[in-house]
Formats: C-alpha cells, sequence, structure tokens
C-alpha cells in the first residue's frame, strides 16, 4: 500500500513540477478550461436557481407540497382538522398544515374609485398562521398582515396599477355566490407585491375570515389543506403512499395521480353527488402543466454543457498534441533513463488531470462570483420573468454535487480525446526521440 501510495505521490509531483516549470505552454489551455467550465457551471448553478423559485412559487400559489383537495363542490372540506390529526404522526418533523378557500376570481370583479377589472383567483389564508409563507415575496409596498377586522387582501403591482389603488386603500369585490345572487365586500389593501408571473399576476391573497363571509358557503368553510414539508425535504413516494393509505382508512380517496385534471373535472361537475370524495394532490401533479417549459429550460442548458464540453475536449486535445510534440526530446529522456510507455503515459495523463483540477477550482471561483454578481440586479422589470425570481433577484443554486458531476464528466471525456496522442507519443523509442530533435 506503502508503494502505491508513493507511485502516486510521485506522479504528481512530478506532473506539478511540469506544469509549473513549462506554464508558458500551458496558458490556452488552461485559460480553454477554466472558460468553459465556468460557464457550464454558472449555467447550471442559475438554471437550479431559476427553477427552484419556481417550485417556491408554485408551493405558495398551490399550498406546499401537498395538498388534501375535494370533498363536495362548493361545500366545505368536511373534517379538515381530521385530516391533519392523520397526516400529522407520520410527516416529518417541522412539517406545517394550513387550512386554505380558494376562489375563482372569475366569478368576481374588483371594483376601486369607477375603475373595475377581472381576476384570476383569491386564495383564502390565515395571516396571523402563514407567515412565513410570504417571506420570499417581493413587496413593493405594505406587508401581510391580519387586521382586527379581518378584511385585509394583497395584490399584485399589476392589479394595483391597473385600480390605481395603492396600501391602504379600500377596494370593492363583487362575486356571485353559489345559487348567483352578488354578494360585495370592501377589502383593505395590506401590501402590493412584486410579481408578473402566472403565479402572481392576477392572484389575490385575502384574509380567509373575510373571503368565508362573502361566498357564503358557511362559518369556517375551506376546501384545501395544505401540506409544507420543512425546507429541503422532498416528498418521497413511501411517504406519499403512507399518506394515501392512512387517509383511505377514513374518507373516499381518488387514486394517487400525478395528473389531477379528471379528478378536478369530476368534482367540478358534481359527478359524485353529496358523496365527498378527497384526492391527494402533490405539487409535481399542479405544476404538470408547466414540466413542457421547464424541461425546455433544461434541454437548452444540457445543449451549452454538451457544446462546451466539446469544445474543451476537441480545443485541449489538439492544443495538447502540439505541446506534447514540443517535448519529445523530454520524452526519450525519460525511456533512456528507463521509464517504461505505461509511465509516460501516466506522467502525461496525471498532468492534464492536474490541469483540469486546476482549471475547476479556478472556474468554479469565477461561477461563484458571477452568481453573486447577478444576484445584485432586480429583473422584476422583465415581463413574466418574476417566475424564476426570489424577491425580484435572480438566486443561483450552487451544488456540490452537480458540480462535481460537470467536473468528472468534462475529466473523463477530455482524458479521453487526449490518450489518441500520448498514446502514439509513448511509442516512440529514445533514438527515435532524439533523432526528431536531431
Amino acid at each position: 500500500m506503502k508503494t502505491l501510495f508513493d507511485t502516486i505521490a510521485f506522479y504528481f509531483s512530478f506532473a506539478f513540477h511540469t506544469l509549473l516549470g513549462s506554464r508558458r505552454q500551458y496558458v490556452s489551455l488552461f485559460t480553454v478550461c477554466v472558460a468553459g467550465l465556468a460557464i457550464m457551471l454558472t449555467s447550471v448553478f442559475v438554471t437550479d436557481g431559476m427553477l427552484s423559485a419556481v417550485d417556491d412559487k408554485a408551493r405558495i400559489y398551490y399550498g406546499g407540497d401537498a395538498g388534501v383537495i375535494g370533498g363536495v363542490w362548493r361545500k366545505t372540506l368536511a373534517d379538515a382538522d381530521g385530516i391533519i390529526q392523520i397526516l400529522e404522526p407520520i410527516v416529518p418533523e417541522g412539517t406545517k398544515f394550513y387550512k386554505r378557500a380558494d376562489y375563482d376570481g372569475n366569478n368576481a370583479t374588483f371594483i376601486f374609485e369607477g375603475t373595475e377589472m377581472k381576476t384570476r383567483m383569491f386564495k383564502g389564508v390565515d395571516f396571523s398562521v402563514e407567515t412565513d409563507t410570504f417571506a420570499s415575496f417581493n413587496f413593493a409596498d405594505g406587508a401581510p398582515v391580519s387586521t382586527p377586522e379581518h378584511n385585509g387582501i394583497l395584490i399584485s403591482e399589476s392589479v394595483a396599477k391597473r385600480l390605481g389603488a395603492k396600501k391602504g386603500d379600500a377596494v370593492t369585490v363583487q362575486l356571485k355566490d353559489d345559487i348567483g345572487y352578488i354578494n360585495t365586500a370592501s377589502f383593505i389593501v395590506t401590501g402590493i407585491f412584486v410579481d408578473s408571473s402566472l403565479f402572481g399576476m392576477y392572484t389575490s391573497y385575502v384574509d380567509i375570515q373575510a373571503l368565508q363571509a362573502v361566498v357564503n358557503r358557511g362559518e369556517g368553510y375551506v376546501n384545501r389543506v395544505c401540506v409544507y414539508l420543512p425546507r429541503g425535504e422532498r416528498l418521497s413516494k413511501k411517504l406519499l403512499q403512507s399518506m394515501q393509505s392512512l387517509l383511505e382508512a377514513q374518507y373516499t380517496m381518488w387514486p394517487l395521480s400525478d395528473d389531477k385534471t379528471e379528478f378536478n373535472r369530476k368534482l367540478r361537475n358534481g359527478e359524485w353527488g353529496e358523496t365527498p370524495v378527497y384526492g391527494l394532490v402533490t405539487l409535481e401533479a399542479n405544476i404538470k402543466e408547466l414540466s413542457v417549459l421547464t424541461d425546455a429550460i433544461r434541454a437548452v442548458v444540457l445543449m451549452v454543457v454538451v457544446v462546451l464540453m466539446t469544445i474543451i475536449s476537441v480545443g485541449m486535445g489538439s492544443t495538447y498534441r502540439i505541446v506534447v510534440m514540443k517535448r519529445t526530446t523530454e520524452i526519450g529522456t525519460f525511456r533512456a533513463l528507463g521509464m517504461r510507455r505505461e509511465g509516460v503515459r501516466k506522467v502525461f495523463l496525471v498532468e492534464s488531470f492536474c490541469l483540469l483540477t486546476a482549471g475547476f477550482v479556478v472556474a468554479l471561483a469565477l461561477s461563484l462570483f458571477f452568481c453573486g454578481i447577478l444576484g445584485k440586479f432586480n429583473f422584476s422589470f422583465i415581463p413574466a420573468f418574476d417566475m424564476f425570481l426570489e424577491n425580484g433577484h435572480l438566486v443561483a443554486r450552487a451544488g456540490a454535487f452537480k458540480a462535481l458531476v460537470v467536473f468528472f464528466t468534462v475529466s473523463v471525456t477530455t482524458i479521453l480525446s487526449l490518450l489518441f496522442t500520448i498514446r502514439n507519443v509513448v511509442h516512440i523509442s529514445p533514438v527515435g526521440a532524439l533523432a526528431t530533435t536531431a
């Protein structure tokens, strides 16, 4: 074992001194390696940050990593507290359960000082409980607070501009109840958030007690139980199956599916009559329609990575061929001193690996620097780009695992491209090498 470590230490020490002594020959190789890896790592980190922001916004909009919805259409989610009691024992510690009431904004109208407009969705939330839910919101003015009268509302900046409303104003909402009567309620704007994405532009968050009163569906009306796992936790298939099994023991449950379309259709059309049927819907099922967009983003980034990987491999291969040819005399000397062909091959392979490692370290530092610079700018001015932002900023996600995967992949492909050059060189005999440079 000691001999093996001594051998490895020898080759790395030899490669280090060679690279240091001939550093001018390797400047172009090092530059290509650093530039390519820096762009790759930055692309991966920024993309992960953008998609993470989409997930975070979807978690707020749909209500957590999973939710129990259903019951009887336009009636309260029966026994919401019972559902929570059933699920609490099996979820990770720190999981939070919130009761919400969603109302389709297409059946409602905003009115403020003579201006009317339709909206997309009202989200009835308890502001005194869901304090951490809105921590990632980018507020232009105000904040989510629970007013004594329980009539607070959060509206997007787009809605506020169209209405001409500002924080503290009382906006009127007219909506139809289940029997067709038009009810009117006045809400106080406690906060205006910046979000031009499909999750926020025409979505309003209203105090759940006020929404319960105006929709006229009974005191305590809720239509979903939201399950928020602790930050960083993922909803595993095993946990999801356990949740479904426990609920099935007490209620009539819709089968687990990654597509909620059919369930919502049956619920909306009242096909179950007065028999309550519930569905356990995951975040992935809720954002399935966005998978085309997210997959396209990943495909573009993958294409960039592949192109840069090819440039690094081909560029280093061709440049390294020239460097090796200039070292023919050195190779002949190695062979004359008794070094085997395998030993010469190891020298060049270790050199290329050390070069790639040094390039990766510098590229990682540059990538983190670039990501930090990008995070300083507010990109909220770009229409619909808020979907990928956190508090208006592009927040990259630097993952050690993905960085190592990029390094390993580039190292393997580059070294494989160098093997042909190195294999031809090590077959030169000592006399042949000296004759070549004579």
